[in-house]
C-alpha cells in the first residue's frame, strides 16, 4: 500500500466524521421540534444537515483532480451558495397559513440554521458548528412556551374581523365595547358594505396579560354581529 492511498483513506474518514457530526448536530435541533409535533423533526433535520455537509465535502474536494491538472480554476463556494437557494424551498413547506393564522416559522428557521451548522461542519469547523448547535437547541427549548417573552413584551396587537347587521351607530358601539375591554388605539377599517351588513376590520394594542378570549366573548353579547375572525398579534 503506497503513502498516497494511505492518504487518501485517513482523508476519506476524516470526511465521513464531518458528516456524522453534522449529522449528531442535525439531530440534537430536530428532537427539540420533535417533542413539539412539529412537521420537520429528527429525520428531516438529520437528513438536511447531512447533505449539506456533503454538499460541502464535494464543493471543496470533489474537484481536486482537476484542479492539479492543467491549471484549472473553480470556485469552490458554489455549491454551498446553492444550498442556501435550496434550503428555502424545505424551509417554506413548512409554513402553514391557516385562517390567516401563521404555524411553522420556528420549524422552517431551524430547518434553515441545520443546513448551515451541516455546511460548517462539512468544512471542517467542527467547534463552531457544535457550539452553534448548542446554542440553537436551549434557545428553542428557553423561548418555546413564550413565558419569558411574556414578561418581556407589554403590549401586543389585537386585530378582529367582523361582520355584522349594518344598523346605526354600530362601528360606534363596537368601538366603545372595545375601548371598555382595555383595548386602545383603535382603528376601524370598512371592507365590505352594503344595504344588509357591514365588514370591517377593528385593530387596536392591548396589554400582554389581558385574555383576548374575554373580549371576543364580550363582543358575542350583540346580536348583531354575524361573525367574529380573531388574528392573534394581528396581521
Amino acid at each position: 500500500m503506497t503513502i498516497l492511498a494511505i492518504a487518501s483513506i485517513t482523508t476519506q474518514v476524516e470526511w465521513l466524521i464531518r458528516i456524522i457530526v453534522a449529522a449528531l448536530c442535525g439531530a440534537v435541533i430536530g428532537y427539540e421540534r420533535a417533542i413539539q409535533r412539529k412537521s420537520a423533526g429528527v429525520r428531516t433535520h438529520i437528513v438536511v444537515a447531512v447533505a449539506s455537509a456533503l454538499f460541502m465535502i464535494v464543493s471543496k474536494y470533489g474537484f481536486y483532480d482537476l484542479l492539479t491538472t492543467n491549471e484549472i480554476a473553480l470556485d469552490p463556494s458554489r455549491i454551498a451558495a446553492q444550498i442556501v437557494t435550496g434550503i428555502s424551498f424545505i424551509g417554506a413547506g413548512t409554513i402553514l397559513v391557516r385562517r390567516e393564522q401563521i404555524s411553522g416559522l420556528t420549524t422552517a428557521a431551524g430547518v434553515w440554521a441545520t443546513s448551515a451548522i451541516g455546511m460548517a461542519v462539512g468544512s471542517g469547523l467542527y467547534t463552531i458548528g457544535v457550539l452553534a448547535t448548542i446554542f440553537i437547541f436551549f434557545i428553542q427549548m428557553l423561548f418555546h412556551d413564550d413565558s419569558i417573552i411574556s414578561r418581556v413584551i407589554i403590549h401586543v396587537r389585537f386585530n378582529v374581523q367582523i361582520v355584522c347587521v349594518n344598523t346605526p351607530n354600530i362601528l360606534n358601539e363596537i368601538k366603545t365595547e372595545l375601548e371598555n375591554n382595555h383595548v386602545e388605539s383603535i382603528a376601524i377599517k370598512i371592507l365590505d358594505v352594503d344595504d344588509d351588513q357591514i365588514v370591517f376590520n377593528a385593530d387596536g394594542i392591548i396589554n400582554n396579560k389581558i385574555d383576548e378570549n374575554n373580549i371576543i366573548m364580550h363582543l358575542r353579547k350583540y346580536p348583531d354581529i354575524k361573525r367574529i375572525i380573531y388574528t392573534r398579534g394581528g396581521k
